[in-house]
């Protein structure tokens, strides 16, 4: 990844260069919040995460052209990392540039519309804490969803699902949930990543079950949305989808040969 995509060049953090957090003998959490024009929602969201010490927040600002990143900076929490990209690159390539400069033992991704509720933040990270999981992934079906799911999304996760079964024998119902928390160590295989849009999700998703990491649903939920409206182009997502499984099927026919 290129730091010229970067704003300036570099991370921007109340105008100052980023440094390492003092670690205490808790894991240190870094949670991730790719940032689109969200300008109405990503106040409230930071704000409703825990001010933990051991807890980081990096926002990465994927070429809002709102007051997305005013609204960031008028928090004043010392654990509040901007990292502010030039140009729109995409979800998965945010939530990548966020990964590089994260000092974290576990990560959690979430959304910045306000959908994903940070009361749930603690429900993901306990099986990992407790080492029952190495991947949790947060699920509006087994939980409570105040919105409709649309059709499309519904069909392309039963897809989705029917072939992590099949490939890793995983069963993940909300397979394309953004809400998520694994261990740093799927970091250093994130490199292979190809898909740095939508699918990013999909793919990462296959990428620590391939790695043999274990992965477990969690209920979460899931809020609507107050103002503004997805990005999501289902086309490209169908697309990108379709050729990762393409990718993992022949990797797993390869390895067994």
């Amino acid at each position: 990844m290129d730091d010229q995509l970067l704003e300036g060049g570099y991370i921007q953090h109340n105008m100052q260069i980023k440094s390492k957090p003092i670690k205490n003998k808790d894991p240190l959490i870094s949670i991730i919040i790719p940032l689109y024009n969200e300008e109405d929602s990503i106040g409230n969201v930071i704000k409703s995460i825990p001010n933990h010490q051991n807890l980081e927040i990096l926002v990465v600002d994927d070429g809002s052209t709102n007051k997305s990143i005013e609204r960031v900076k008028e928090i004043n929490r010392k654990n509040v990392y901007i990292f502010k990209l030039k140009y729109n690159k995409g979800y998965g390539y945010a939530i990548l540039t966020g990964l590089r400069y994260s000092n974290g033992d576990i990560i959690i991704t979430m959304d910045s519309d306000g959908q994903h509720d940070p009361k749930d933040i603690s429900k993901l990270l306990k099986p990992i804490l407790n080492n029952k999981a190495d991947f949790t992934v947060g699920s509006q079906y087994l939980g409570i969803c105040e919105f409709q799911i649309p059709t499309y999304k519904k069909i392309g996760e039963i897809f989705v699902k029917i072939c992590l079964k099949f490939l890793y024998n995983y069963t993940i119902h909300n397979n394309q949930n953004g809400f998520r928390a694994f261990k740093s160590k799927l970091i250093k295989y994130t490199d292979s990543i190809k898909f740095k849009g939508m699918g990013f999700t999909t793919e990462l998703l296959f990428l620590a079950a391939s790695k043999n990491f274990s992965i477990k649903e969690i209920p979460i939920n899931a809020k609507r949305r107050k103002s503004g409206s997805s990005y999501v182009k289902v086309s490209l997502i169908l697309k990108s989808i379709i050729t990762i499984i393409f990718r993992y099927f022949l990797k797993k026919c390869i390895k067994k040969r």
